[in-house]
């Protein structure tokens, strides 16, 4: 079995959000700033917070929006969603002229330096969560729904705690780095839908069900994709389960044929991953490298697993060049027993 430990990490490094961390962390903090200069949401104990999947340490290449949770703590319930939705809109096009649009249930500001964009959601307190206000299509009014957002970004830290890589090592959490992986390869394997929030939840449904106790990433990888891969077939019918509100279904833009799509692709990817687990490290890793595909999203793209310096892109093995008599260098090991 090739688990491939340091073409893991590569792959992982590979996916990060890099320089768009920078980027978002400047956007959000512009956007804060402007907030909490306003008198009226200052009055009604705005705090914003990060959340989304940049929020949750679990985005991957590139950032294109970042989501600012305006929670608004002092509001009651005779605040009106509209007029709220109407001055946050009038608030950020004040400060970013021209760079604003008035979402169903959002307001988003455009940083085109960057390529990127932020999205503010307002939320009042409800009980132990939130509600946010979403524009309704049918009467073109607003309504208050519920939500909980920041009890995703609390489950996943809680399960980057609970799944360790090394036993003993509170720095080796695996969670976060398989949910990344996750995304990684719903973006190789999906064509658009559903999208990488669904495939995160999902991936918290697998470890829950599961709870795999593995030794390397090749392994979570295949035995989670597996399960997601079963999943997708059941949610398809039944609708996949919130983890952060009881008895609510995630909601998702994906019909029902592309949820099958979905779950046929998937299906093949974990095939994929059982087979790369079982091969020497030089096929696996060629089916790795299949598996997770190209940051094809980045401005420059590029392969995510890199491959063995003794591997041919094929999952070959590359032939080793005999040292000849006199000769002033010798051929590059492998490394394998470094």
């Amino acid at each position: 079995m090739a688990t491939l430990a340091t073409h893991f990490k590569t792959a992982l490094s590979n996916i990060e959000p890099s320089e768009d961390a920078a980027n978002a962390q400047s956007a959000h903090a512009e956007v804060t700033k402007v907030l909490k200069a306003d008198n009226l949401l200052a009055r009604l104990g705005v705090d914003p917070l990060l959340i989304g999947s940049y929020g949750r340490q679990v985005s991957i290449r590139r950032v294109k929006d970042v989501d600012v949770f305006v929670r608004l703590r002092k509001a009651g319930k005779d605040l009106r969603p509209g007029r709220i939705l109407d001055h946050v809109t009038a608030v950020l096009e004040e400060a970013f002229p021209d760079r604003v649009t008035r979402q169903h249930r959002s307001v988003m500001i455009d940083f085109p330096d960057d390529d990127l964009s932020v999205d503010v959601v307002i939320a009042r307190p409800c009980g132990d969560h939130w509600e946010i206000p979403q524009k309704i299509e049918d009467d073109g009014n607003a309504r208050w729904v519920e939500t909980n957002p920041t009890k995703m970004a609390e489950l996943t830290t809680q399960a980057n705690k609970d799944y360790l890589l090394y036993e003993g090592d509170p720095g080796s959490g695996v969670y976060v780095p398989v949910v990344k992986l996750m995304r990684q390869i719903r973006r190789t394997w999906v064509e658009d839908q559903p999208g990488g929030y669904f495939f995160e939840v999902l991936t918290y449904h697998a470890f829950s069900n599961l709870k795999p106790n593995e030794k390397s990433y090749a392994e979570y990888v295949t035995v989670v994709l597996r399960e997601i891969a079963d999943l997708l077939v059941d949610v398809a019918d039944d609708g996949l389960d919130d983890p952060t509100l009881d008895g609510k279904k995630i909601k998702t833009k994906a019909t029902p044929e592309q949820l099958a799509a979905a779950a046929a692709r998937i299906d093949e990817a974990a095939s994929l991953a059982e087979e790369a687990l079982k091969a020497d490290d030089c096929s696996a890793a060629a089916k790795w490298r299949e598996l997770l595909g190209t940051t094809k999203n980045t401005r420059t793209e590029e392969q995510v697993f890199p491959l063995p310096e003794y591997c041919n892109a094929d999952g070959s093995r590359k032939k080793m060049t005999a040292v000849t008599r006199g000769a002033s260098t010798v051929p590059a090991g492998s490394g394998r027993y470094a």
